[in-house]
């Protein structure tokens, strides 16, 4: 059918177009074979194509990337706990990438014992990105100092508490809003020193106290001050054992500083004061504060590579995936060889989505409750340890049911003395004094035996208990006095007041399934070897402590302490200083470096520090009172005011600190107290840092401190969830920016004191570090 609307001409158009392309298509056709095909030339014969590889030129480029002039080993040590050492890669003087070293089940001890290769591969994403931040934007280029702090310095440090108006003249009540000026090292070195001195002469005798008292600190906080200025100068340092040498050195500086004190005042060694050393024991807070009350040590951890012996691994308010991704390989182990996976926490968190069941539980004190109702379950139902509770827990032992207090042999034997221990572990392995032992004394427990009360000392344990104690009853004994009195094992006292933690009853309290209740106290009474991870965040509560002892308690039910596998462990903190641990026949440990008497330095490279040569000026404090506006706990009662802050504890009015290997001001609790109530009251604020933070943001100097792979000279640190003792820096990479080793800032700043005093000392006091010795 003909279309309306086309004539001749379109169709002779059509015709012709149509022609035309199918006559090109056959000269394409042969233009193209003639000049793509007619260039190949036909593969030649191959029998095994294996052995004949095209052209690799391409993997130049591959291999480039990865192509490097020299490597050496590092420590990647932030405040994670964990210490990885790692293989840097260099090109061109350029860090170009991190990996694993693989040579961890080299390293053994004196004795020729060595690591298993298990401990293989350690490092996270943290270390293999570790040169993104060493070239980064946040690196600090150089020392800085706070314009208003520097115009405050240049105007001869007046007195800030006389003339409270000056806070705001040199922005001291606003920090954040100020700017930095950048200054060289001697610069710095200087005004630091003279900062310090400044603190140290505004706050020392009479007037000193006067200015305190007008800034309206409470009289109870110069229990400590004792006249001296530098006990207003606060040092500390986050986890120091990840750096003996430079995170500890600020401890050492702080002790350096009765020389300070002795320049100032004038007074002789006797009576000079160095600065307080701030702990960070609850400043994070991530420290167990129960593991003292169960062991008498302030941490118990065993390595990690322990986990791989655990049948039963509870984690309550821990996070072993997330938050220990370096030693998570254990926990993955541990599910391997069969192992039951427990998570109690409030949220369903990545270690809840591992294990074998999740108890879900209300933030607080709640799981406190369930803990209580599992070891009143394994007492009802009689899944205890009956040997193991015996033979070394106290939980024979008797208590006086009138006063609550321990029975002691003297009360019913006449004439008693305490047993000798001398030859027994407690003297010869755990370094027991003569005084320890006589606060101590021996205790009671009941024969079964012989039915009457015997005593027994702390060294009759295990094997060396030569009677049957009771676990259960009560009993009467008779005093000297004549006095009949009943008395209780600690078990049946245990086994009394836990009845009120009945499953149903402790689901109401804490928010846990009272059948998953039940189910974990009957896997703690039947799965051996078990072992209880509780989590930082449950150690920064106010009932910590009694949180950690009914860990310990379940762990003691169930004979879960001392065998590999089982064990109530923190994971956290700084309590592995032991590694450098003081004794008599040892030496002073690290106190060699950090208490060295600073009055007089060995000065003898080739002499040995000895306990003689050690005397600690410095005091220690606990930073979290500076944070609530130096107040102590202090109650007003109907019988007056009392003060329940222990005379040990009581901190001093802060004038000046300075810390370093920490963000600390983001570390802390109430933020918005400290930026506005609490640091314009702070004459000095001194950050040490590698990286610029929101800490530098409100600081007077900044610092900058090399990075780990920038050490000039060496560094030594361990880690308390292994068992390296690990050495490394001198051979890294030169500083990227304008930056220093740790332990030579704190060189610098002394020879700076030196020439503002003419005190030689302060620089004989760094001699080893200034010579790398």
């Amino acid at each position: 059918m003909n279309h309306p609307s086309k004539d001749k001409s379109s169709e002779i158009r059509d015709r012709s177009r149509r022609n035309f392309i199918k006559a090109l298509g056959g000269v394409g056709a042969l233009a193209l074979n003639q000049r793509v095909f007619g260039g190949l030339s036909p593969l030649p014969h191959i029998e095994n194509p294996l052995e004949h590889y095209p052209d690799r030129d391409w993997e130049k480029v591959y291999r480039d990337q990865y192509r490097y002039d020299h490597s050496f080993t590092w420590v990647c040590a932030p405040n994670d706990t964990h210490m990885c050492r790692l293989k840097a890669f260099v090109r061109n003087g350029v860090m170009i990438r991190a990996e694993q070293n693989y040579d961890h089940d080299r390293c053994g001890d004196i004795y020729g014992n060595t690591m298993t290769k298990a401990w293989n591969p350690r490092g996270c994403l943290k270390g293999y990105t570790f040169q993104k931040r060493i070239y980064g934007p946040y690196r600090l280029k150089g020392p800085v100092v706070r314009k208003g702090w520097k115009e405050w310095a240049d105007d001869g440090f007046p007195s800030l508490s006389d003339n409270p108006e000056l806070r705001t003249k040199y922005k001291f009540d606003s920090r954040g809003t100020d700017s930095f000026v950048r200054v060289n090292w001697d610069d710095a070195f200087r005004y630091t020193a003279m900062g310090l001195r400044a603190v140290a002469g505004t706050y020392s005798g009479e007037e000193g106290k006067n200015r305190l008292m007008k800034d309206g600190y409470d009289p109870i906080t110069l229990t400590h001050w004792n006249n001296a200025g530098t006990r207003t100068i606060k040092l500390g340092s986050n986890l120091p054992l990840h750096g003996l040498v430079g995170k500890f050195g600020i401890y050492r500086f702080a002790n350096m500083l009765a020389l300070l004190d002795a320049n100032v005042r004038g007074v002789g060694p006797e009576e000079a004061q160095g600065a307080r050393d701030w702990n960070e024991y609850t400043w994070r807070g991530d420290q167990a504060p129960g593991t003292p009350y169960a062991t008498g040590l302030q941490g118990s951890d065993m390595d990690f590579s322990d986990m791989r012996f655990s049948k039963l691994v509870v984690q309550i308010g821990k996070n072993l995936v997330e938050n220990k991704m370096p030693e998570s390989h254990w926990l993955n182990e541990c599910m391997e060889r069969g192992g039951k996976l427990v998570c109690i926490t409030p949220d369903y968190s990545a270690p809840s989505a591992k294990s074998d069941y999740w108890i879900g539980t209300r933030p607080g004190l709640g799981d406190l409750a369930l803990l209580l109702s599992v070891a009143h379950l394994i007492i009802e139902n009689k899944g205890y340890d009956k040997d193991f509770i015996k033979k070394y827990s106290d939980l024979p032992l008797l208590v006086r049911a009138d006063t609550l207090k321990r029975l002691r042999p003297e009360e019913m034997i006449e004439g008693y003395q305490p047993k000798d221990l001398k030859g027994g572990p407690s003297y010869s392995v755990q370094g027991l004094t003569d005084e320890q032992r006589e606060k101590i004394g021996d205790f009671c427990v009941w024969d079964s035996t012989s039915n009457r009360a015997v005593a027994v000392s702390r060294d009759e344990v295990g094997n060396k208990l030569t009677v049957d104690p009771a676990l259960f009853g009560e009993f009467k004994v008779k005093t000297l006095n004549g006095e009949e009195i009943q008395v209780l094992t600690v078990m049946e006292m245990y086994s009394r007041h836990l009845k009120d933690y009945d499953p149903k009853t402790a689901g109401e309290i804490s928010g846990a399934d009272p059948e998953l209740i039940e189910r974990l106290a009957n896997d703690l009474s039947t799965i051996k070897p078990a072992a209880i991870h509780f989590g930082e965040g449950i150690n920064h509560y106010f009932h910590a402590t009694l949180h950690n002892r009914a860990c310990f308690f379940l762990a003691t039910l169930t004979g879960n302490i001392g065998r590999h596998g089982g064990g109530c462990y923190a994971w956290a903190g700084n309590y592995k200083g032991a590694l450098f641990q003081a004794s008599a026949w040892s030496g002073p440990g690290v106190g060699a470096y950090k208490d060295e008497d600073p009055f007089n330095p060995v000065l003898d490279e080739t002499a040995d520090v000895t306990h003689h040569h050690i005397h600690h000026y410095a005091s220690g404090e606990e930073p979290s009172y500076w944070a609530h506006g130096e107040k102590i706990l202090k109650v007003k009662t109907p019988e007056g005011e009392k003060v329940f802050t222990g005379k040990t504890h009581l901190p001093t009015p802060t004038k000046a600190f300075w810390y370093n290997n920490a963000n600390f001001i983001n570390q802390a609790k109430w933020v918005y107290e400290i930026v506005h109530n609490i640091l314009p009251k702070v004459d000095m604020v001194i950050d040490q840092q590698v990286e610029w933070t929101g800490s530098a943001e409100y600081a007077d100097l900044v610092l900058p401190a090399n990075g780990w792979v920038e050490f000039q000279d060496l560094e030594v640190g361990g880690s308390c969830s292994n068992p390296y003792l690990q050495v490394w820096g001198g051979d890294g990479i030169q500083p990227v920016h304008d930056s220093k080793d740790d332990a030579a800032i704190f060189a610098g700043v002394a020879d700076a004191l030196a020439a503002l005093t003419g005190e030689k000392r302060f620089s004989d006091y760094w001699k080893f570090i200034k010579e790398k010795k």
